[in-house]
């Protein structure tokens, strides 16, 4: 039966109520300590971590503050790719599974976590919450990998459901992975605080960036182009993302400014699509913007440039401030259905490939 609610039917309203609660709900997160990682996670050197759907953007985040920040070295490894991986790869690596409403492929890679040294769980389920959800089968998995050592990581928004596009969760976890890192290596990276992070969650786009998006929505719903430098490229996953699971278009393509030159230029010179390019603060963003203005002008590609203040890894709470509000409106503009989306329940064959409950 299609979920409905009388006097939000479309979910639009709930959205903007989750949307409007993100500052002060961030705030309350970095207020709270976050514990202490466990002795075996302190000692670990070497990482693999995975995620799915949305969050495949924080998994390799984390990836990307392990590696440059920590100076651990980390690995990204799709979910599938645990159906085949050796029983002996788990030695000498802690396994770090992020899913925020612990979704039943996870799974998946939960269930090789006696082949590592120790797993880390980051999710928004307890127990508690799973249960009172009427999941009952998920509240006895949390029990039992807590009972056996599984380190979780939480943060909010437990139970971000009812509509398909999750807003509070994504930039939760990438706060509390910044600070996972910062218990690491102290010194890697500044510290996060409501001061230095309210701004990036209040950056809101130019009027006119609405109007491109709605008046062009034709051209944008068939698959745009993100060009992004690195590190933000790497895992700006979830900017997609959002496109795909708030107005069901073609995702946009994520490439690095460089990358762009070897085959998406010239496929976009013979079949025109929009170009938005982020850039961050920096000497070698703004050249890479300017050298790609330049040939997307001389090829008559039609392109935008969305800048940031903050400079990466921050960049991302920025960019997902700005993305949430230009999807929200156009999820109203086109009266999009965020409660009973597209081929609602019949993804399970897939999406229930390993579903506990």
């Amino acid at each position: 039966m299609p979920s409905r609610d009388s006097s939000d039917p479309l979910g639009h309203a709930l959205l903007r109520s989750r949307l409007a609660a993100i500052p002060e709900i961030l705030a309350e997160l970095l207020r709270t300590p976050l514990p202490t990682p466990a002795e075996r996670t302190l000692d670990a050197q070497r990482f693999v971590v995975t995620g799915t759907g949305s969050s495949e953007a924080h998994a390799r985040y984390l990836v990307h503050l392990l590696n440059r920040a920590a100076d651990r070295a980390a690995e990204y490894i799709p979910l599938s790719g645990f159906g085949s991986l050796p029983h002996r790869f788990g030695r000498g690596r802690v396994l770090v599974v992020v899913s925020q409403g612990l979704s039943p492929n996870a799974q998946v890679a939960i269930d090789r976590s006696g082949d590592f040294d120790h797993t880390i769980l980051f999710t928004s389920t307890t127990a508690e919450g799973a249960a009172a959800a009427g999941k009952h089968a998920r509240a006895q998995l949390v029990r039992r990998l807590e009972k056996a050592g599984v380190e979780f990581i939480r943060s909010p928004l437990e139970e971000e459901y009812s509509t398909l596009l999750r807003v509070v969760g994504p930039m939760a976890v990438y706060a509390t992975m910044h600070r996972f890192v910062r218990t690491l290596a102290p010194e890697s990276l500044p510290p996060l605080t409501p001061a230095t992070l309210a701004p990036l969650l209040t950056a809101r786009p130019d009027e006119a960036l609405h109007d491109v998006f709605a008046e062009r929505a034709d051209a944008f719903r068939r698959g745009f182009y993100l060009l992004a430098a690195s590190p933000l490229c790497e895992y700006a996953q979830n900017l997609a993302y959002k496109f795909l699971e708030g107005v069901f278009w073609s995702a946009p393509v994520i490439w690095d400014y460089l990358q762009f030159a070897h085959g998406p230029f010239q496929e976009v010179t013979l079949q025109p699509r929009p170009v938005v390019m982020l850039v961050t603060p920096g000497e070698l963003d703004s050249e890479l913007a300017e050298r790609t203005r330049a040939v997307l002008d001389a090829a008559e590609v039609p392109h935008i440039a969305i800048a940031s203040r903050s400079r990466s890894p921050l960049a991302i709470f920025e960019y997902e401030a700005i993305f949430n509000e230009i999807v929200m409106r156009l999820i109203e503009r086109f009266d999009i259905d965020q409660r009973n989306w597209p081929s609602k329940g019949r993804d399970d064959p897939l999406y229930g490939f390993a579903r506990i409950d």
